[in-house]
């Protein structure tokens, strides 16, 4: 106890651990945006309109491509490899797979319905609205969210993060922490009434995703429980989008 509150006296422990989630995630913006640039040309020269389905999810795959660029970037650059812990799942890996996956989906149904009992409608997700003429597009993003967007944001935000949090602050500090600049980023995909609700949402799921990698410390769990969420996601909007179910 000593040593941690002498460790909170020295401004570099804050430096760190603010100064360090400042500069990674504006290696994030930045990154992402150059990539998405570089790759314009890529699909003019291939012919894919950039705003057909196929065009706005290779601009994910581009987008992603950075993240993952910043996040091992950063981590080099820093020699600070030591933060995210990546390995071979275990079995006991696999129960927090399963049961973060199912509780994830539970709490975000539970959440949700929560909201319409109380006559709170969620913010218009950017995503949404790019598909709603061409719901193909939400297949499209399948393996881009499972491959790059689930691995590369959990990078970023729990595997980064939340690791300059713990280290400087302990766990609990670091699952809100991680969270609460998990939601802050998200800002930007969401538009309309309903948007504090959406963010207190995602701040909500993205503690949970901060709680699974907090317990079994392998970044590969949460990485494959943020993908398969997603992709449950984007199923469900295809299939109301094409009118294959109702509604949910």
């Amino acid at each position: 106890m000593v040593s941690q509150a002498r460790s909170l006296d020295d401004p570099r422990t804050h430096l760190r651990a603010l100064g360090g989630t400042f500069l990674v995630v504006a290696l994030v913006v930045l990154l992402a945006s150059v990539f998405v640039s570089l790759g314009y040309p890529l699909l003019d020269a291939a012919g894919i309109a950039r705003e057909s389905a196929l065009g706005l999810a290779l601009r994910s795959v581009f987008q992603f491509v950075g993240f993952g660029v910043a996040g091992v970037g950063y981590l080099l650059a820093t020699s600070q490899t030591d933060l995210v812990t990546v390995r071979t799942p275990t079995r006991a890996d696999a129960k927090w797979l399963v049961g973060g996956f199912f509780g994830l989906l539970a709490l975000y149904l539970g959440v949700t319905s929560l909201l319409s009992v109380f006559g709170i409608q969620g913010a218009e997700s950017a995503i949404v609205q790019q598909g709603s003429d061409q719901p193909i597009y939400f297949l499209y993003l399948v393996p881009v969210t499972i491959f790059l967007v689930g691995p590369t944001e959990e990078l970023i935000f729990r595997g980064i993060v939340q690791g300059l949090f713990r280290d400087a602050y302990g766990s609990v500090v670091a699952v809100g922490g991680a969270s609460a600049v998990f939601a802050a980023v998200h800002v930007t995909s969401y538009s309309g009434d309903g948007l504090l609700a959406t963010l207190a949402t995602v701040l909500v799921l993205g503690g949970v995703l901060a709680i699974i990698y907090e317990k079994c410390r392998n970044l590969v769990v949460p990485a494959v429980v943020h993908g398969l969420f997603n992709t449950v996601q984007f199923v469900a909007v295809y299939a109301t989008s094409t009118g294959l179910v109702s509604g949910f």
